[in-house]
């Protein structure tokens, strides 16, 4: 089987170019939905987190307060350390078992949409990466509108990955995700040419 990774800058579009890697028949697994998973109720992740990180991201029934964890780990890089060592494991193994799953199955090819791709140095575990660019005041922006976002808390997310240019010189598919949706279609198209898929 084929394992293409995705990844690009927060913001990017890689969301919106799985949906339609989705929509054009292919499977692809999503690194955010299974950390959701293990960080949700009866997730392997929740009670290691609240004893690391302290009751005050925990909600009033109990689940996790994404958004109180996210300012506490984006403020402060040993934070955030802490919060990937918890999950990262536990997305690694359920993804292993997907991946598996697959080829049991006779997929041809499968992409995993994981953003940390470059930074967690996974790029060696794939056959191809492709990665979902824009430019960085558009990042700024979708990523403000996205998550109700003051421009300084966004610029500290941005800062916590590599540059999108950075990545962008260590694959050779780039999807341009600058425009609109008609645009970024033929960019997908344009990049499965060059996967000969």
């Amino acid at each position: 089987m084929k394992w293409i990774g995705i990844t690009g800058g927060i913001a990017t579009g890689k969301s919106t170019v799985a949906k339609r890697l989705r929509t054009l028949g292919y499977v692809v697994l999503d690194a955010d939905e299974i950390s959701h998973q293990v960080t949700g109720p009866g997730g392997g992740a929740l009670q290691e987190i609240f004893r690391v990180f302290g009751d005050a991201i925990k909600t009033t029934d109990g689940g996790l307060d994404r958004k109180a964890l996210a300012a506490l780990v984006f403020a402060k890089k040993d934070a955030l350390r802490q919060l990937e060592a918890i999950i990262h494991p536990l997305i690694q193994a359920e993804i292993a078992a997907e991946k598996s799953k697959l080829e049991k199955l006779g997929e041809l090819v499968a992409f995993y949409d994981v953003p940390l791709l470059y930074e967690k140095h996974m790029e060696k575990s794939f056959d191809e990466v492709v990665v979902v660019a824009a430019d960085e005041d558009q990042q700024l922006l979708r990523l403000m509108k996205r998550n109700s976002l003051t421009k300084p808390e966004a610029k500290l997310r941005l800062q916590t990955q590599m540059p999108i240019q950075e990545k962008i010189k260590k694959t050779k598919h780039v999807i341009h995700n600058n425009k609109d949706q008609k645009f970024l279609e033929t960019e997908v198209s344009r990049v499965l040419r060059g996967l000969k898929i």
